[in-house]
C-alpha cells in the first residue's frame, strides 16, 4: 500500500489540487485484479470462452470506475491551515487543518514530506489517518517541530487516499506559506553581576510632553515646537520661553530590558533567549517595560508582549 519514497510530486497550486498534481498507482489488490483481468482475457482469446471475455471486461470496467472514484477523493477537496498563535523554539507547533467545504465522507492519510523522503523513517509509523465527515467540521492537528526561532518552516504535506475500494492510491503534496514566527526559547537566569533590578527600574523613559499641569518655563530652544511657547509672557517681556508640563506619574518609571545588560561576546541566539525570559517575567509580574535592541527600542504599547517576542524571534 505504501508508495515509493523516491517519487517526488509537485506542490499543489491553490486550495484544491488539479489532475496534473495527482499521482495514482495501483495497490497490491489493484495489481492482482489487473493480472486477473489479463489472464481472463488470454483464456478467452486462446480457448474462445465468451464467459472469460465477459468476466475480463466486467472486472476491467470495475477497475476503471474504482480508479476514477479514487481520484475524486482528492480532486475536489479543499484543505485550509490555521497557523499556531504562539510557539517557542524547541517546542512542537500544532497546525489545524480544516476542510470546511467538504460535503461527503472521506478517509485520507497524511504525512510530512520530510518524513516521507527520509529513508530511516518506518513506513508503518509514517502515515496518520484523517477521517473527514460530511459536515465540514473535521479538524486534523498536524504537529511539526519548531527547531529554531524565526519564521516557522512548514514542510510540504503529502496526502494519500485509497478509498473507496482500495484498488489504487492517489497522492498529492500540499504546500502552505507560513507567516507564523517562532519565538526564542526563554533562558531562565538572574540579572548580570553588578546590576540590580532596582537600579534597572530607575532608568527614565524619555520626557513625555503634553501634561495638564504647568511645571515651569525655560528658555526657548531653536528648532523646538512653537505650540509650547508662552506667548502671553512673550507679549509682556519680549522674551521667548517654552512651557514645560509635569510628567504623568505612570510614565516616570519604566523597566528597560536591554541587550546591553549582557557581555559583548554573547551570541545573538542566546541574547534572544535571555531577553525573552525577562519579557515573559515582566508580563507575568505586570511591570511596564521597554525592550531595547540594536537600533530599535520598543516602548510600552498595546500588544507589547507579542510585539517584543516577534522582534526577538526575527532579530
Amino acid at each position: 500500500m505504501w508508495p515509493s519514497r523516491k517519487h517526488k510530486l509537485p506542490a499543489v497550486a491553490g486550495r484544491s489540487p488539479d489532475l496534473a498534481s495527482l499521482h495514482c498507482r495501483p495497490t497490491r489488490l489493484g495489481a492482482g485484479l489487473l493480472v486477473t483481468v489479463l489472464l481472463l482475457w488470454l483464456v478467452g482469446l486462446n480457448y474462445q470462452v465468451n464467459l472469460a471475455y465477459a468476466a475480463a471486461f466486467w472486472l476491467a470496467g470495475f477497475l476503471a470506475v474504482a480508479v476514477l472514484l479514487n481520484l475524486r477523493q482528492l480532486l475536489d477537496v479543499q484543505i485550509d491551515v490555521n497557523m499556531p498563535k504562539e510557539v517557542f523554539a524547541g517546542h512542537t507547533a500544532v497546525l489545524e487543518l480544516t476542510a470546511r467545504q467538504n460535503s461527503r465522507r472521506r478517509w485520507l492519510w497524511l504525512c510530512s514530506e520530510d518524513d516521507f523522503l527520509n529513508p530511516d523513517q518506518a513506513a508503518a509509523k509514517l502515515w496518520q489517518p484523517w477521517q473527514m465527515g460530511s459536515d465540514g467540521l473535521s479538524v486534523y492537528h498536524w504537529q511539526i517541530p519548531a527547531l529554531m526561532r524565526g519564521y516557522l518552516r512548514v514542510p510540504p504535506l503529502r496526502t494519500a487516499a485509497v478509498a473507496p475500494f482500495g484498488m489504487s492510491m492517489v497522492q498529492c503534496v500540499w504546500h502552505w506559506p507560513s507567516d507564523a514566527v517562532v519565538f526564542p526559547a526563554p533562558i531562565p537566569h538572574d540579572l548580570p553581576d553588578g546590576r540590580e533590578r532596582d537600579s534597572e527600574t530607575d532608568r527614565k523613559r524619555p520626557p513625555i510632553q503634553g501634561g495638564d499641569d504647568l511645571s515651569y518655563l525655560q528658555a526657548h530652544q531653536e528648532g523646538a515646537s512653537l505650540q509650547h511657547v508662552a506667548w502671553k509672557t512673550y507679549a509682556k517681556t519680549g522674551e521667548m520661553l517654552d512651557k514645560r508640563f509635569e510628567e504623568p506619574q505612570t510614565a516616570v518609571r519604566n523597566t528597560v530590558i536591554s541587550y546591553l545588560d549582557y557581555p559583548a561576546g554573547t551570541s545573538k541566539d542566546r541574547l534572544a533567549g535571555l531577553l525573552c525570559f525577562r519579557v515573559l517575567e515582566a508580563e507575568r509580574s505586570g511591570q511596564t517595560y521597554s525592550l531595547e535592541l540594536p537600533q530599535r527600542v520598543i516602548a510600552p504599547q498595546k500588544g507589547q508582549r507579542e510585539i517584543c517576542l516577534t522582534a526577538l524571534g526575527l532579530w
